[in-house]
């Protein structure tokens, strides 16, 4: 099974907040910033594979966190 990771992407939104790889309710793909901490992240923020490369996603602009 491949790991799954929690995406950051190394720059924040205009307010500061953390921006995020997420899966909206429709399937879609996007960044988004998150008010929730990053321990209370497993309902906000999407848990993702490196399939993010095929989506078109540089992972050098994200710091991934490995899921346990």
């Amino acid at each position: 099974m491949d790991k799954k990771y929690y995406w950051k992407n190394k720059r924040t939104d205009d307010e500061g907040k953390p921006i995020y790889l997420l899966k909206s309710p429709f399937g879609y793909i996007s960044q988004d910033s998150i008010w929730t901490k990053f321990s209370d992240m497993s309902d906000s923020v999407t848990a993702f594979t490196e399939e993010v490369i095929k989506w078109g996603y540089n992972p050098e602009n994200y710091v991934k966190k490995e899921v346990e």
